[in-house]
């Protein structure tokens, strides 16, 4: 076969390669842009405030482990301190790549889109490797930055042979060694990924792969808010792990940030035997995690390319059960059209649309780490697993309202905009009754379960009566929270359009934290009372009765005079001072 003329190939590796910088942007900003931020500035916004957070959260840890070093030189042991910043640095960067999940390999409409294209495959994988290396190395750099500076300022001036360059070395070195770690972690994902495709069909991937990424994420945030909550006792647990260094102990040898601290320390030329293997260890991780990689890959063109004329499964019709508990549903509590019509539109919604379950995934993975660390936290006080524990008051209650902000952040993402019309053509102008039935749609299919399994997991360990008002003053509490979450609600959920960042979270976090632990504090408090003297269940009754009184009277007064929202316009660029009469 005769080889291509000069001229002909280098017009081709210069088409590839505008191609490779093309497809790497377009990828880079895919790990960016998603359902709940869709809008570039406001992208941007966020991104460089999460960046920003990260960076003093590891600043600041670095600040606190290395202020002694103003006093005192180090002795060789500042791996430790070291080993513990790594630690948390891939514990944050470990939840970021299970919030891209779904985006780390190029999806079926990529594929779609690219394939009839002039691309080679090389050139899709190389691109896609590079966006996750840019990727990496933004959060990477973001995080540490600060941190480099501090460990190069606070050790590398201890050195006989101080200069400016060995602390530039330093911070390099600190970088390069957390970029590393990243890697791993990134990569490490990706590797579960891989397997979960390799081993299961893709119908029960995409279940299981759900119920993967929720139970990690969990254990990231439980780990994460350790870090956070308890820092003196974890820099004390890893000032332990000299004597397992010592002893050459397995655990020094198999703990992964370990292998990236031996990797810093052989960057600045510290010649112990003990780092030299931890960093051989890091380079060939790396290594398997990165041919991991190129393997998904592989698979994942497999699935979404060789199968594109493959319809997808569908789900089998209502079995009789349910068939009749919609027809009782609809003689009883869903009196009319509209409320039967969005109860069944937003039921159907998060059970097939995968955006709304993933997303439903990670509120309810945030609050199990959070529900884990209050748990580990008070260990000692659950011993005594009686209806006086307050620490056994507080989880159910906090696990339903993280049910609710999680629906009420969820209903605004449109998961079917072509409903959007169909509910506008068949608008019957009682805003009112679409309200009530997703609000019931949320009681029956949300708070009632859960609590009716805290009623069962009391009865375990209470008697009947304790159980029964534990769980039916949860379910009164989280009732009313769901007519204060939903207060004046006006749209579809999951059809309607809306403008992304109108949370503010970024400036509101602080009070909600505030206003969650002064809430949860007096909910507890009252439950204490009230499960001590069960007859002043009858106030609470009839005060919260009257509170849902009410919030019902405001609704309809509100809404005899309101219409259903079906677009929502953004806030205007200009806003004018009203004209002198």
């Amino acid at each position: 076969m005769a080889a291509r003329p000069a001229p002909e190939l280098v017009s081709g590796l210069r088409q590839e390669a505008r191609q490779f910088a093309f497809l790497t942007r377009h990828f880079f900003h895919r790990l960016f842009r998603n359902d709940i931020v869709d809008f570039e500035d406001q992208m941007k916004e966020r991104l460089i405030a999460v960046l920003s957070i990260l960076a003093i959260i590891i600043f600041w840890s670095s600040e606190t482990l290395l202020f002694k070093y103003n006093f005192v030189a180090d002795a060789g042991n500042s791996w430790q301190e070291k080993s513990y910043i790594f630690t948390l640095v891939m514990i944050i960067f470990g939840i970021v790549p299970l919030l891209e999940w779904d985006v780390l390999f190029p999806d079926r409409q990529d594929f779609l889109n690219l394939t009839p294209l002039p691309v080679r495959l090389r050139t899709l994988f190389f691109a896609k490797l590079a966006s996750s290396v840019l990727f990496i190395g933004l959060f990477s750099v973001a995080m540490n930055c600060g941190a480099a500076v501090l460990f190069s300022v606070y050790l590398a001036g201890w050195r006989v042979d101080k200069n400016l360059l060995f602390a530039c070395r330093f911070a390099a070195s600190h970088l390069l060694s957390a970029f590393a770690a990243c890697f791993f972690v990134f990569f490490a994902c990706v590797f579960l990924q891989f397997l979960l495709m390799a081993v299961l069909p893709f119908g029960l991937y995409r279940r299981l792969s759900l119920y993967a990424r929720a139970a990690l994420i969990a254990f990231f945030i439980f780990l994460l808010l350790a870090f956070l909550v308890e820092p003196g006792i974890l820099d004390s647990s890893f000032r332990s792990m000299g004597s397992l260094k010592d002893a050459g102990e397995p655990f020094f040898f198999r703990f992964p940030p370990f292998w990236f601290v031996g990797l810093y320390e052989k960057l600045l030329g510290t010649g112990d035997p003990a780092f030299e293997a931890l960093a051989r260890t890091a380079l060939l991780a790396m290594i398997v995690f990165l041919a991991g990689f190129a393997a998904a890959s592989g698979l994942s063109y497999h699935r979404h390319v060789r199968k594109t004329l493959e319809s997808g499964k569908t789900r089998p019709p209502l079995t009789g059960f349910g068939r009749r508990w919609r027809r009782l549903l609809g003689k009883t509590v869903l009196r009319t059209p509209e409320e039967r019509a969005v109860y069944g539109f937003f039921a159907e919604t998060i059970r097939s649309s995968p955006k709304q379950r993933v997303t439903m995934a990670y509120y309810l993975a945030i609050a199990a780490g959070v529900v884990t660390l209050y748990i580990v936290a008070n260990r000692e006080g659950l011993r005594a697993l009686t209806p006086a524990n307050r620490a056994l008051l507080v989880p159910p209650v906090f696990l339903a309202f993280s049910v609710l902000a999680g629906i009420r952040a969820l209903v605004n993402i449109p998961a079917s905009p072509a409903a959007n019309w169909i509910f506008q053509v068949t608008d019957t102008g009682r805003p009112m009754r679409y309200v009530a039935g997703l609000k019931k749609a949320i009681f029956l299919r949300w708070l009632a379960p859960l609590f009716c399994l805290v009623f069962a997991v009391h009865l375990v360990i209470w008697d009947f009566g304790p159980a029964l008002e534990h769980a039916l003053f949860g379910l009164t509490v989280s009732g009313l929270g769901l007519a204060a979450f939903f207060f004046r609600f006006r749209k579809i959920p999951f059809a309607c359009t809306y403008v992304p960042g109108r949370t503010r979270i970024q400036t509101r976090l602080i009070p909600y934290v505030i206003f969650v632990l002064v809430f949860f504090s007096i909910t507890s408090a009252i439950e204490e009372e009230l499960l001590r003297v069960p007859w002043q269940f009858v106030y609470f009754f009839a005060l919260s009765a009257g509170l849902w009184l009410a919030f019902r009277i405001d609704g309809q007064r509100f809404y005899r005079g309101a219409s259903l929202l079906y677009e929502e316009e953004p806030d205007p660029a200009m806003v004018t001072f009203p004209e002198n009469p």
